[in-house]
């Protein structure tokens, strides 16, 4: 009898194994494209529309990743391409690589005003979701947001049980750092290669994309800051953009933002950036003071067209 009895519980140990692998992956995507679809290419770059409601779908992923406030995020994300590398950077190595990595998230404060976020970040505090989840460096924000993370594991403990809140904590822990790695990693001399000349020292390094679902390519990124697609040459991996093509598929993504076409062929490597840089700052944004459309522009990028694929 040893021998059904061992058989059953190898079956079922397989099964325990496969349900939570199942569960550890699904984790992963949902708070990576949290993280890369929503806060960062939706809501910081405009690199497509979607549904209000799918906007506030894909980006709980990110909010329940720890990331906060997504109109704070935005803002500072935005800042950090109109200085990317240079004196004002909330998160450049070139401060060192522990402040590019975690250091900056306690001197937001010092770095950018109150002022400067709303300016940065103006096009979002109209949306009431997102304000209620804060607008300015403070600590009650952050505070609010790992409150909501613990209801949010203590709901998964609820209803499914401690293996599947353990592998969305493993999941969890490797989303959040993998973004930061973009902010290290993919900003060091010493890292990964470019297809494009920028002004900063941003570089695609594989790994990290792999790790941070397409946002490693880096270096293609600050060229076409607004390009849905960060993965340009054919074995740059992008899965962020896989879930953009699935979601104009199901008719729920539109305008999707690409570079143009005689500059960046579908799966050929780009050399250089040649053509004028281009703002898509929203027209809400137009009648703000020079300086504020020149800090919100910054999402825009260069040379982009918006084409249905």
């Amino acid at each position: 009898m040893g021998g059904p009895v061992l058989s059953i519980s190898l079956e079922a140990g397989n099964w325990s194994i496969g349900y939570l692998t199942a569960w550890f992956f699904a984790c992963y995507i949902y708070h990576g494209l949290g993280i890369t679809l929503g806060y960062h290419r939706l809501l910081t770059h405009k690199a497509l529309k979607v549904p209000r409601w799918v906007m506030y779908v894909i980006v709980s992923g990110g909010y329940l990743c720890l990331m906060g406030s997504p109109i704070v995020w935005v803002a500072v994300h935005r800042l950090h391409h109109q200085k990317s590398d240079l004196p004002g950077d909330p998160h450049s190595p070139r401060d060192g690589f522990m402040h590019a990595l975690v250091g900056w998230m306690f001197s937001m404060d010092k770095v950018q005003s109150a002022e400067e976020l709303r300016r940065f970040a103006g096009d979002l505090i109209r949306d009431p979701v997102l304000l209620a989840l804060g607008a300015e460096h403070k600590a009650w924000q952050a505070q609010l947001c790992l409150g909501i993370n613990i209801l949010f594991r203590l709901l998964l403990l609820a209803c499914f049980g401690l293996g599947v809140v353990v592998v969305d904590i493993l999941a969890t822990f490797i989303v959040f750092w993998s973004t930061q790695l973009v902010n290290t990693v993919c900003h060091l001399q010493s890292a990964g290669y470019r297809l494009f000349q920028t002004r900063d020292n941003s570089k695609n390094v594989w790994w990290v994309a792999l790790l941070a679902l397409g946002e490693g390519w880096h270096n293609n990124h600050h060229a076409v800051p607004r390009s849905a697609r960060h993965g340009m040459a054919w074995w740059e991996f992008d899965v962020t953009w896989l879930a953009i093509r699935l979601l104009q598929a199901v008719r729920l993504g539109s305008a999707v933002v690409l570079p143009p076409s005689r500059q960046w062929q579908m799966g050929a490597a780009p050399v250089a950036l040649s053509e004028p840089v281009r703002s898509a700052a929203p027209r809400s944004l137009q009648q703000e003071e020079p300086d504020a459309r020149a800090a919100v522009s910054v999402f825009a990028g260069e040379a982009v067209s918006s084409t249905a694929l």
